[in-house]
């Protein structure tokens, strides 16, 4: 079994420290003693009950979680190691701490609350919380910041602010609290911006919704679009899709401890929509074929033109959704490139508004067609590109 140090001071209401008193520690659940040690290996059992220290320290190992502590007449919860809480801690800030500028050659930072957690310790021991509560300061820069462009302004858990030039590291961001960048003017001498960075506490989880969401639906595997044959259509085989809570609720429904990944089934003879830039309404109608003799001209479905080789890109976007005809959408291209291999090279290049709808799709893929294609199994009409994680080739 592993063992964890459990060590803590006990008081009484009154405030007196419960010094050389017996305790008697039980498990959560339980009305039977826990087994106590003196050493992290198990090898020095240990009385229980146990008597406090003469400094009002209750000290021993046992396996972690959570314990009941009798001393006389008082009863305590506690954690042996980390509890589910204490390991979710992270150092930051937690209030405050707005950096601005003060004079040519100081800053201001504003009154702040801030957290430094170590839970480093390979034996599960709790963290040590140290808070770091700082009135407002004007900080004038030093020789460093004074000789350099950027400089990074951190504080330790003492309090201390810490000028560097480099930003924090991962291995800082856990020992100290950023606070944020300044820009300084060596020719001028005089700062000329600051930008207040902190490592945020406040609703961490919100934080990685706002990640998800920013980065959007990501296709994680299979999602192949390929030519369907001597035709205007396509297939898309089966796949996985990356899109935040899609598959909270499976249908059924059915929680799901896999909550944003979904399957998305393949499609032969793909059922698809034509969409422009623009919302459209009404809803465009689901089709199997897409169209080579159009394109988007800002916004307008308009005929592509030039000669019998000028072509578009067009894009599909795939849809975390189990309706069929919802789950694939055809972007028309916004580009007439004078060849199927000029805009082949330019995947990727090319200035492209997406359709509102997309920012809730994945892009899986490219269609680059001629203008008169009837055949997207012909290379010299149509090429398939695989779209990467985000979309560029």
């Amino acid at each position: 079994m592993a063992l964890v140090h459990y060590s803590d001071f006990f008081w009484f209401p009154d405030g007196t420290l419960a010094v050389n008193l017996p305790a008697a520690v039980f498990p959560r659940n339980s009305n039977v003693f826990a087994p106590l040690y003196a050493d992290i290996n198990g090898t020095i059992p240990l009385p229980n009950p146990l008597n406090t220290s003469g400094a009002g320290v209750l000290d021993f190992y046992a396996e972690e979680g959570q314990y009941w502590v009798h001393i006389d007449s008082e009863t305590f919860l506690v954690d042996a190691g980390l509890s589910e809480e204490q390991a979710d801690l992270s150092s930051g800030l937690a209030s405050g701490g707005d950096l601005s500028i003060s004079s040519a050659t100081s800053v201001e930072i504003q009154a702040m609350v801030g957290y430094v957690v170590d839970v480093t310790d390979q034996t599960s021991v709790a963290p040590t919380i140290v808070k770091v509560d700082q009135p407002t300061r004007v900080i004038a820069l030093d020789a460093g910041s004074l000789a350099r462009s950027i400089t990074w302004w951190v504080v330790d858990s003492a309090g201390g602010v810490i000028q560097q030039a480099a930003p924090p590291s991962p291995e800082q961001r856990r020992t100290h609290i950023p606070i944020g960048v300044s820009l300084f003017d060596t020719g001028l001498m005089t700062l000329v911006e600051t930008q207040t960075l902190p490592v945020i506490l406040a609703q961490p989880v919100n934080q990685m919704a706002d990640l998800m969401d920013a980065i959007g639906p990501l296709s994680l595997s299979g999602n192949l679009v390929t030519p369907n044959g001597v035709n205007l259509s396509f297939n898309k085989s089966a796949g996985t899709l990356f899109s935040r809570a899609s598959n909270y609720i499976a249908p059924g429904p059915v929680l799901t401890n896999n909550p944003h990944v979904s399957a998305s089934p393949g499609q032969t003879l793909a059922v698809f929509r034509r969409i422009l830039r623009t919302s459209v309404i009404p809803t465009p109608p689901p089709v199997n074929t897409i169209d080579p003799a159009n394109y988007d001209n800002g916004g307008v479905l308009t005929p592509v033109g030039g000669g019998t080789n000028s072509s578009t890109i067009q894009r599909v976007w795939l849809f975390a959704t189990s309706i069929t005809t919802a789950q694939i959408a055809v972007q028309y291209g916004q580009t007439v490139y004078p060849s199927l291999n000029t805009a082949l090279a330019a995947i990727g290049a090319e200035v492209f508004t997406p359709a509102p709808v997309a920012a809730n799709g994945a892009l899986i893929g490219y269609i680059v067609v001629t203008r008169t294609a009837t055949n997207l199994s012909d290379p010299a009409q149509a090429s398939f590109v695989k779209a990467g994680k985000f979309p560029t080739p």
